[in-house]
Protein backbone atom coordinates (compact mmCIF):
# COMPACT_ATOMS: atom_id res chain seq x y z
CA UNK A 1 0.00 0.00 0.00
CA UNK A 2 1.08 3.43 -0.71
CA UNK A 3 1.25 6.14 1.89
CA UNK A 4 -1.86 8.09 0.74
CA UNK A 5 -4.07 4.98 0.73
CA UNK A 6 -2.82 4.02 4.23
CA UNK A 7 -3.72 7.48 5.44
CA UNK A 8 -7.18 7.24 3.85
CA UNK A 9 -7.71 3.83 5.41
CA UNK A 10 -6.72 5.20 8.84
CA UNK A 11 -9.17 8.11 8.47
CA UNK A 12 -12.01 5.81 7.38
CA UNK A 13 -11.19 3.45 10.26
CA UNK A 14 -11.17 6.32 12.80
CA UNK A 15 -14.50 7.66 11.48
CA UNK A 16 -16.00 4.16 11.60
CA UNK A 17 -14.84 3.64 15.20
CA UNK A 18 -16.22 7.06 16.16
CA UNK A 19 -19.62 6.31 14.63
CA UNK A 20 -19.74 2.89 16.28
CA UNK A 21 -18.91 4.41 19.67
CA UNK A 22 -21.53 7.13 19.18
CA UNK A 23 -24.25 4.64 18.18
CA UNK A 24 -23.28 2.23 20.97
CA UNK A 25 -23.48 5.07 23.51
CA UNK A 26 -26.87 6.19 22.23
CA UNK A 27 -28.25 2.66 22.42
CA UNK A 28 -26.82 2.07 25.91
CA UNK A 29 -28.17 5.41 27.09
CA UNK A 30 -31.67 4.68 25.78
CA UNK A 31 -31.60 1.25 27.41
CA UNK A 32 -30.47 2.63 30.78
CA UNK A 33 -33.04 5.44 30.75
CA UNK A 34 -35.79 2.99 29.83
CA UNK A 35 -34.74 0.70 32.70
CA UNK A 36 -34.61 3.57 35.15
CA UNK A 37 -38.11 4.86 34.38
CA UNK A 38 -39.66 1.42 33.93
CA UNK A 39 -39.39 0.87 37.68
CA UNK A 40 -41.29 4.09 38.43
CA UNK A 41 -44.96 3.46 39.05
CA UNK A 42 -47.66 6.09 38.88
CA UNK A 43 -48.86 7.27 42.26
CA UNK A 44 -51.90 5.54 43.69
CA UNK A 45 -55.22 7.32 43.82
CA UNK A 46 -54.61 8.48 47.37
CA UNK A 47 -52.43 11.48 46.74
CA UNK A 48 -50.48 12.53 49.80
CA UNK A 49 -48.71 10.51 52.47
CA UNK A 50 -51.26 9.84 55.16
CA UNK A 51 -54.23 10.03 52.77
CA UNK A 52 -56.84 7.44 53.57
CA UNK A 53 -58.08 5.27 50.70
CA UNK A 54 -61.54 4.23 51.96
CA UNK A 55 -62.46 2.51 48.69
CA UNK A 56 -59.18 0.61 48.71
CA UNK A 57 -59.93 -0.61 52.22
CA UNK A 58 -63.38 -1.84 51.23
CA UNK A 59 -61.99 -3.43 48.07
CA UNK A 60 -59.50 -5.42 50.17
CA UNK A 61 -62.41 -6.97 52.05
CA UNK A 62 -63.79 -8.33 48.80
CA UNK A 63 -67.40 -9.47 48.45
CA UNK A 64 -68.04 -9.45 52.19
CA UNK A 65 -67.90 -5.62 52.15
CA UNK A 66 -70.50 -5.14 49.40
CA UNK A 67 -73.52 -4.89 51.73
CA UNK A 68 -71.68 -2.42 53.94
CA UNK A 69 -70.54 -0.36 50.95
CA UNK A 70 -74.08 -0.30 49.55
CA UNK A 71 -75.50 0.77 52.92
CA UNK A 72 -72.92 3.55 53.33
CA UNK A 73 -73.45 4.75 49.76
CA UNK A 74 -77.21 4.95 50.29
CA UNK A 75 -76.98 6.64 53.67
CA UNK A 76 -74.06 9.02 53.13
CA UNK A 77 -73.77 9.32 49.35
CA UNK A 78 -75.92 12.45 48.95
CA UNK A 79 -74.17 14.22 51.83
CA UNK A 80 -70.73 13.26 50.51
CA UNK A 81 -71.57 14.51 47.02
CA UNK A 82 -73.00 17.75 48.41
CA UNK A 83 -69.95 18.34 50.64
CA UNK A 84 -67.61 17.51 47.76
CA UNK A 85 -69.39 19.89 45.40
CA UNK A 86 -69.34 22.70 48.00
CA UNK A 87 -65.60 22.16 48.53
CA UNK A 88 -64.99 22.10 44.77
CA UNK A 89 -66.93 25.34 44.32
CA UNK A 90 -64.98 26.99 47.16
CA UNK A 91 -61.67 25.87 45.61
CA UNK A 92 -62.76 27.21 42.25
CA UNK A 93 -63.57 30.60 43.81
CA UNK A 94 -60.17 30.77 45.52
CA UNK A 95 -58.50 29.83 42.23
CA UNK A 96 -60.44 32.53 40.39
CA UNK A 97 -59.31 35.12 42.91
CA UNK A 98 -55.68 34.00 42.73
CA UNK A 99 -55.69 34.27 38.92
CA UNK A 100 -57.22 37.77 38.93
CA UNK A 101 -55.04 40.72 38.01
CA UNK A 102 -55.74 42.39 41.36
CA UNK A 103 -56.01 40.38 44.57
CA UNK A 104 -58.13 41.87 47.35
CA UNK A 105 -56.65 40.47 50.59
CA UNK A 106 -59.94 40.81 52.49
CA UNK A 107 -61.95 38.98 49.83
CA UNK A 108 -59.28 36.32 49.45
CA UNK A 109 -59.27 35.76 53.21
CA UNK A 110 -63.06 35.33 53.15
CA UNK A 111 -62.81 32.87 50.27
CA UNK A 112 -60.09 30.89 52.03
CA UNK A 113 -62.17 30.83 55.24
CA UNK A 114 -65.12 29.52 53.21
CA UNK A 115 -62.86 26.85 51.70
CA UNK A 116 -61.70 25.81 55.18
CA UNK A 117 -65.31 25.59 56.29
CA UNK A 118 -66.31 23.43 53.30
CA UNK A 119 -63.25 21.25 53.84
CA UNK A 120 -64.11 20.80 57.53
CA UNK A 121 -67.69 19.88 56.62
CA UNK A 122 -66.53 17.27 54.10
CA UNK A 123 -64.05 15.89 56.63
CA UNK A 124 -66.81 15.62 59.27
CA UNK A 125 -68.98 13.59 56.88
CA UNK A 126 -66.02 11.33 56.05
CA UNK A 127 -65.41 10.79 59.76
CA UNK A 128 -69.06 9.78 60.20
CA UNK A 129 -68.69 7.31 57.31
CA UNK A 130 -65.52 5.88 58.82
CA UNK A 131 -67.09 5.55 62.26
CA UNK A 132 -70.14 3.83 60.77
CA UNK A 133 -68.01 1.40 58.77
CA UNK A 134 -65.53 0.58 61.52
CA UNK A 135 -68.23 -0.21 64.06
CA UNK A 136 -69.75 -2.76 61.67
CA UNK A 137 -66.54 -4.63 60.88
CA UNK A 138 -65.01 -7.41 62.91
CA UNK A 139 -61.52 -6.83 64.35
CA UNK A 140 -59.99 -8.99 61.58
CA UNK A 141 -61.89 -7.10 58.89
CA UNK A 142 -60.76 -3.79 60.40
CA UNK A 143 -57.12 -4.92 60.26
CA UNK A 144 -57.49 -5.88 56.58
CA UNK A 145 -59.34 -2.65 55.83
CA UNK A 146 -56.77 -0.42 57.57
CA UNK A 147 -53.80 -2.20 56.03
CA UNK A 148 -55.22 -1.63 52.53
CA UNK A 149 -56.48 1.91 53.21
CA UNK A 150 -53.07 3.02 54.50
CA UNK A 151 -50.98 0.84 52.15
CA UNK A 152 -49.06 3.22 49.93
CA UNK A 153 -48.17 6.86 49.58
CA UNK A 154 -47.45 8.74 46.37
CA UNK A 155 -43.94 7.39 45.98
CA UNK A 156 -44.85 3.85 46.99
CA UNK A 157 -43.57 4.27 50.51
CA UNK A 158 -45.30 2.70 53.49
CA UNK A 159 -47.71 5.07 55.16
CA UNK A 160 -47.60 5.67 58.88
CA UNK A 161 -50.47 4.30 60.95
CA UNK A 162 -53.28 6.69 61.85
CA UNK A 163 -51.82 9.29 64.16
CA UNK A 164 -48.41 8.81 62.54
CA UNK A 165 -45.26 7.25 63.92
CA UNK A 166 -43.81 8.61 67.12
CA UNK A 167 -41.59 11.65 66.51
CA UNK A 168 -37.91 10.92 66.18
CA UNK A 169 -35.75 11.94 69.10
CA UNK A 170 -33.68 15.08 68.45
CA UNK A 171 -30.04 14.35 67.67
CA UNK A 172 -27.77 14.56 70.66
CA UNK A 173 -24.87 16.81 70.34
Amino acid sequence: MTMPSTRKLAIVLAVSIGLNLFLGGAIASAWLVKRQYASMRPPPTAGMPGDFDFRGGLAALGGEARPLAREIRQEYGPRLREAGKAMHDARREVGRMLRADDVDPGELEKALAALRGRSDEAQAVMHEVLMEAMTKLTPDQRRIFLKAAMQRGPRGDRRPPPGGPPPAAPPEG
